[in-house]
């Protein structure tokens, strides 16, 4: 799969890896999924929706720069002296990702145990992690013929449409949107599942 959209041109994401202190300046570190940012540009963080304006770009072992795209690692510096943590997604504020507890989603599941409804499990989804639940096995797809069948059960190696819920809003993007950040892992007992 490939984004019909060159990376760059996508809205902004910028998942928070970290936020370190130097000095008196606070710099959100992060890699660029999609879109791009230059300084002077709001910010909005989700799921927290904090906002702030940049007031530099840091690159380790280079000059600073006032503008940033796509696949680059950078830091940034904030008008402002906001909380935000480690799993928060920048974005522009006219373009945010979608904040929500419930969604649908498609899977391939590879866990030694089946996937069940009602069973918690830990989601990675760019930097961030949350803990989220099966609210419903919409259809289980047969691999071989293609075809659907209701359960309330997903086997290893099987394919299904899942609705997930979590108990805290989650920054999430569309897969057909926004590559970059519409996948997610699921962990079930330390496993990728």
């Amino acid at each position: 799969f490939s984004n019909p959209i060159p990376d760059d041109q996508l809205p902004l994401r910028l998942p928070v890896q970290d936020v370190y202190k130097f000095d008196k300046r606070r710099i959100v570190a992060g890699r660029i999924e999609s879109g791009s940012l230059a300084v002077g540009d709001d910010l909005t963080f989700s799921p927290s929706n904090k906002s702030a304006k940049i007031s530099s770009i840091e690159c380790w072992n280079a000059e600073s720069k006032t503008t940033a795209q796509a696949g680059q690692s950078i830091g940034i510096t904030l008008d402002q002296q906001i909380f935000i943590e480690r799993g928060e997604i920048a974005s522009h504020t006219d373009a945010p990702p979608c904040l929500t507890n419930i969604f649908r989603a498609k899977l391939f599941w590879l866990g030694k145990s089946p996937l069940k409804i009602g069973n918690p499990y830990r989601l990675k989804l760019n930097t961030a992690s949350y803990v989220v639940e099966v609210a419903d096995i919409e259809k289980v797809i047969d691999t071989d013929d293609l075809g659907e069948t209701r359960a309330d059960q997903v086997g290893k190696n099987a394919v299904a449409e899942v609705i997930f819920k979590s108990r805290g809003l989650m920054a999430v993007d569309a897969f057909t949107d926004n590559l970059n950040t519409g996948r997610f892992v699921l962990v079930d007992n330390d496993d990728i599942a």
